[in-house]
């Protein structure tokens, strides 16, 4: 083995083994909390729905009791519907899928090298598990995954195009099926389309790929109705622009060195193809699916509601893009070139340089979301809110949960409003039926229960004219604090204060 491919295994080796060593506990942790991590209980809620043949895809349960939201496309949530729930942790099946969603995602990053490309494929992998959102993703009861997988198989398939002429069945099976999984990753499909156009092999793609869309759709239709069309577009036709988070999360991107490195080279290298070799860029769909990945990701980070973990295609459709340049050699000089051999050496040194500074990063919250002594402290207070609920009478009742998703999969009732986010910064803005009708079931104490956040514990400051602030001071004219938890506030009726009619 040549010396220099010999250093970057030593190097790509040490990166592996601190970002397992950084991301196994993390997955070990969130596969044994019992609870909501954060947002995962929006797709459990989907997920049961399927279970028990409840239609949440039906437009009367989005904008009246119960108010659940399920703005997804649902074959992530029928595949976990079909799998084995363990009764003590509903969250385990879907995490598990998901975290072999996100390894089937990564190790793509080896299907487009060959054998002396290996180390740089092994050293991307290890950069990419330390990124914050794949690290607290990885192992998250969320349908990215599945669809990350469906989309860079896709385009993998797609390429196989060029030197075996076949894969664009494939492609246009995986992409078509990667929207099904959530709608938002329809960049595999353009890039698949882009590419194979030039080809001359799109109409084999566009048949699988349109065959396969409207199957699932007709399925979709039948199961849920037209309902879940109206569903599974309300991010398009309801979403408002949060400009503000927008750049708070890139902000928190370019916080992490490994993230701003990856830019500065993946910027270095494109200046590079497009000054030596511009025509290589269509050679492959990996920059097509790169360029279509950052537009469309980025467009829908400027979504209210959007997180880092949209980030992640973006990041591995450039690793598999840059693999892939490097791979080929053009736009690169040769590696017997001292120059050369001076620059990848400090690339690499700089590379583990970034991730031993990341390594030092003391703030567990950036890159997980929980721990063990986080798990043990919040599966206790859940415990004491339960046994409240019992000795108040109201467990197996329903309750009106304003705190967050967190808390709608945590006890024993049925609880109405699933996503609080959901309802308060997206449909009592754009449907305000929705909070008219909510209004009137407080007012006439239709919940035996209300579950609130640990600091709202009145009206008093609750003077605004906004739906949220006149909902908490209706909430509070009907019922009363009866218990007060870490967690969580439970408010029970107050006696002869129901509004009559």
């Amino acid at each position: 083995m040549p010396l220099q491919r010999f250093v970057v295994w030593l190097a790509a080796a040490a990166v592996l083994v601190a970002a397992f060593t950084r991301l196994a506990p993390v997955v070990r942790h969130q596969l044994a909390a019992p609870f909501d991590l954060i947002s995962e209980g929006p797709h459990l809620s989907t997920i049961k729905a399927i279970r028990d043949g409840f239609n949440i895809y039906d437009p009367a349960t989005v904008l009246d009791l119960p108010f659940h939201a399920s703005p997804y496309t649902p074959l992530y949530h029928w595949l976990v519907a079909h799998l084995p729930q363990p009764a003590s942790n509903p969250f385990f099946t879907g995490r598990v899928l998901a975290l072999l969603f996100m390894t089937g995602a990564a190790v793509s990053l080896f299907a487009v090298v060959r054998r002396e490309t290996m180390p740089v494929a092994a050293l991307a992998l290890g950069c990419f598990l330390l990124l914050h959102p794949v690290t607290g993703n990885t192992a998250y009861l969320r349908s990215d995954s599945m669809a990350l997988f469906l989309s860079v198989w896709a385009v993998v398939s797609a390429a196989h195009v060029r030197t075996t002429g076949r894969g664009a069945a494939a492609a246009g099976v995986l992409a078509a099926s990667a929207v099904a999984a959530k709608q938002s990753f329809y960049a595999a499909g353009g890039a698949c389309l882009l590419f194979l156009l030039h080809e001359r092999r799109a109409a084999l793609f566009l048949a699988t790929a349109g065959g396969t869309a409207a199957l699932l759709a007709l399925a979709a239709t039948l199961r849920w109705g037209t309902g879940f069309w109206f569903c599974t577009t309300l991010p398009l036709s309801d979403y408002p622009r949060d400009w503000e988070s927008f750049f708070v999360h890139w902000r928190m991107m370019f916080a992490q060195p490994i993230f701003v490195l990856f830019v500065v080279v993946a910027t270095g290298l494109l200046a590079i193809t497009l000054w030596r070799t511009p025509r290589s860029l269509a050679r492959s769909p990996y920059f097509p699916y790169m360029a279509c990945s950052w537009v469309g990701q980025a467009l829908l980070m400027s979504g209210i509601g959007a997180e880092n973990h949209n980030l992640i295609e973006p990041v591995l459709a450039t690793l598999l893009w840059m693999l892939a340049t490097i791979q080929e050699g053009e736009a690169l000089p040769e590696s017997s070139h001292r120059a050369a051999r001076v620059g990848a050496a400090a690339l690499l040194a700089t590379v583990v340089t970034c991730v031993a500074v990341e390594l030092r990063n003391p703030r567990w919250r950036d890159y997980a979301y929980t721990t063990p002594t986080h798990t043990e402290a919040y599966v206790r207070d859940r415990a004491e809110i339960s046994r409240a609920l019992t000795e108040l009478g109201v467990a197996g009742g329903q309750a009106l949960n304003i705190k967050n998703s967190q808390v709608t999969h945590d006890f024993d009732l049925h609880t109405n409003v699933n996503d609080p986010w959901m309802y308060i910064t997206v449909l009592w803005q754009s449907r305000p039926e929705t909070e008219r009708r909510l209004t009137r079931a407080i007012e006439t104490q239709y919940f035996d229960a209300v579950l609130t956040a640990p600091g709202l514990v009145s009206a008093e400051h609750q003077t605004l004219d906004n739906p949220t602030q006149r909902l908490i001071r209706t909430i509070f004219r009907y019922y009363r604090l009866a218990a007060h938890g870490r967690e969580v506030n439970v408010l029970t009726r107050i006696p002869g204060a129901a509004a009559k009619g």
